[in-house]
C-alpha cells in the first residue's frame, strides 16, 4: 500500500472515531482541557509516525496504544507537578454525557490505573479483549484477569456504598 494511502486511512480513521479517543482520555483525566490535549498530541504523533504501521488493518490497536501512551504519560507528568489552587478561580465539575452515571464513574476512577484503561476500553469503547491486549501491550490472559479483577472490586466497593 502506498504511503498516501496509509496517510489517507489513519487521517479517515482518527476524523471518524475522534469522540472516542475524547472519552477514554477524559475518563483517566476528567478534566476535558487536559483530554483534548492528549488527544491532540496522540493525533499529532499518530500522523508523524503513520509509517511505521505494518498492518493496515490493525490501525485501531495501533492508535489506542499510541493514545495510551499519551494518557500515561500525562499522569505521571502530573503526578510530578503541584498544583497551585487559585482562591479567585473556583472549581467547577464537568462531567462527559458518556459517564453520567456519578457513582459507577467514581468507583472505576478509584480503580488502579491499569485496571481503569481495561475497563473503559472494554465497556466504554466496546472493544475485544484481544484488541485491549494489542493496545495495552499485554498478555492476553493478563487482560483478562485485570478485567475480572477490576470486575470483583468494582462490585465490593459498590456493595460498600450501598
Amino acid at each position: 500500500m502506498r504511503k498516501e494511502d496509509v496517510y489517507e486511512r489513519v487521517v479517515e480513521y482518527i476524523t471518524c472515531n475522534q469522540e472516542r479517543f475524547y472519552r477514554l482520555a477524559y475518563s483517566h483525566t476528567k478534566d476535558r482541557e487536559s483530554s483534548l490535549d492528549i488527544v491532540q498530541n496522540a493525533v499529532c504523533k499518530a500522523l508523524e509516525k503513520y509509517a511505521d504501521i505494518r498492518n493496515i488493518d490493525s490501525i485501531n490497536s495501533w492508535f489506542y496504544r499510541v493514545l495510551v501512551n499519551e494518557v500515561y504519560a500525562y499522569l505521571n507528568k502530573s503526578k510530578r507537578e503541584i498544583a497551585c489552587a487559585d482562591e479567585e478561580m473556583p472549581l467547577q465539575v464537568y462531567r462527559e454525557k458518556a459517564y453520567d452515571n456519578e457513582d459507577m464513574s467514581e468507583l472505576i476512577d478509584k480503580l488502579p490505573e491499569n485496571l481503569k484503561t481495561i475497563v473503559v476500553l472494554r465497556f466504554f469503547e466496546d472493544m475485544p479483549l484481544e484488541e485491549i491486549s494489542k493496545t495495552t501491550s499485554t498478555n492476553l490472559n493478563t487482560v483478562k484477569t485485570r478485567l475480572y479483577s477490576a470486575l470483583k472490586k468494582l462490585k465490593v466497593m459498590y456493595e460498600e456504598a450501598e
